[in-house]
């Protein structure tokens, strides 16, 4: 058998990623899959060379620039993805400076650039004399965060206009931690204290939620989806976040609940616990692939009170006007509370599908209104932490519908969440809550009761 080397395959999938726009997950699955027969140790090893260096890359172009005469930009694209995650473990892992060097010399030369193997041997020896010694941009300034943390700098920008330096600081430190596993236990199934144990036999390390019972931070999981208890439908992943979001739409037994932008199905499955699997619970997606995950997702829970569809959410269906006792609008965002997850996306986003997002978040919106009744609840709800996506939007939704109102939500929340709720929204910060960052807004419709 061909002996297989974990540094050759998390170079391969970081050169997917940078070369052909290839998702981050979706590229460790497709290398992983195809060299089935690494160990455990090693899966991990890859994936956490891939995600560190996503997770750190305009910090390791700059240690590199700062020794090289040939510039990234000029650079072969193996050549260049074998010295990033290299750089990367000499910076960040505990492994020895020397092997990640002379085994990244090793791999310039496998792929018919034996000839750059000097060259990539004098720029990772450079790196390991210099890497204390790196003059970073000023302390106190947007580029320092910017290179310390790997953060687009018009982001850090954007966030230090709005929370301030020492926030923003803090916001970007947090999202270069790796997150644990979140799961939501199915309570249709199984008890809390019981899937704790369970999973603790099968050696998983379980902490309890920061939020929420019944949600578990899990570690040492390897694939979740090969575990038992998940095909058993004991539970489902999902970040704190995306369950408070659920919570704040706080559905009761026997309702009609509407979620327009239901995909990958884990608010509409908590949801449907919290209901105790009773009522209609409407999970609507554009794309029919997607549809039939939530229908798959139910299925496993056991959750019968899920109805799936394809629904374009932009679109009005006037036989359901005025039918749901509240409708959740989790709308598409810019994904920007999502960067200790998705760390690509710091590097596929340079702000302006922004402007292009908030005409359908606000399209949504309009029709989401439609939907509920009178005294009804409406939760709008995003990904992302920017206030063009998410405070601006709830101002221009309540100047065009006077027939709404922001709702105190903070009997529904954790004590250290109430005052927020007190407003209506609630904007929830990887540094703070540890969970994605998120926004939640609850509006009602006035002339009824909850």
């Amino acid at each position: 058998m061909i002996p297989i080397n974990p540094r050759e395959i998390a170079a391969e999938a970081f050169m997917q990623i940078m070369t052909e726009g290839a998702y981050n997950h979706m590229a460790l699955r497709r290398v992983l899959k195809q060299n089935g027969a690494m160990s455990v140790q090693n899966r991990a090893f890859v994936t956490e060379i891939v995600n560190g260096t996503l997770r750190n890359l305009y910090l390791i172009d700059y240690h590199i620039n700062a020794v090289s005469k040939t510039k990234i930009e000029k650079m072969k694209p193996w050549i260049l993805a074998v010295l990033r995650t290299a750089v990367y473990q000499i910076l960040f892992l505990d492994v020895p400076d020397h092997a990640a060097c002379d085994e990244a010399v090793k791999l310039a030369g496998i792929r018919g650039y034996g000839a750059l193997s000097k060259f990539v041997n004098g720029v990772l020896r450079a790196i390991i004399r210099t890497k204390q010694d790196i003059v970073l941009p000023p302390e106190g300034t947007a580029e320092y965060l910017h290179i310390l943390y790997s953060h687009p700098l018009w982001l850090v920008k954007m966030w230090i206009a709005y929370y301030g330096y020492a926030q923003t600081q803090l916001l970007c430190k947090a999202n270069n931690d790796a997150p644990d596993v979140t799961i939501r236990v199915n309570t249709q199934r199984i008890q809390e204290k019981d899937l704790i144990q369970k999973l603790e036999q099968v050696g998983v390390v379980v902490t309890k939620g920061n939020l929420w019972k019944n949600a578990l931070h899990l570690r040492h999981t390897a694939d979740l989806r090969k575990l038992d208890l998940f095909m058993e439908g004991y539970f489902h992943v999902q970040d704190e976040s995306s369950q408070t979001a659920a919570a704040v739409v706080a559905p009761q037994k026997e309702e009609r609940i509407l979620d327009l932008c239901a995909a990958p199905g884990g608010k509409s499955f908590t949801m449907a616990e919290l209901m105790e699997d009773t009522g209609e619970m409407v999970s609507c997606d554009i794309y029919p692939q997607k549809v039939i995950q939530i229908q798959e997702g139910a299925a496993r829970l056991g959750l019968q009170s899920i109805q799936a569809k394809e629904r374009d959410a932009c679109e009005a269906v006037k036989t359901e006007f005025m039918y749901y006792d509240r409708v959740l609008a989790d709308v598409p965002c810019s994904g920007l509370g999502l960067l200790r997850k998705k760390p690509d996306i710091r590097l596929k986003k340079d702000g302006s599908e922004i402007d292009a997002l908030v005409p359908i978040q606000k399209e949504i919106l309009t029709q989401a209104a439609k939907y509920v009744k009178p005294g009804g609840v409406l939760v709008y709800s995003t990904c992302t932490l920017c206030r063009k996506e998410n405070e601006k939007n709830i101002e221009w939704f309540l100047q065009q519908h006077t027939d709404f109102v922001l709702d105190d939500f903070s009997d529904l929340v954790t004590s250290d969440l109430q005052e927020q709720a007190k407003t209506g929204m609630l904007t929830l910060f990887p540094h703070q809550h540890h969970t994605d960052g998120f926004f939640i807004a609850r509006l009602r419709k006035k002339g009824g009761k909850d």
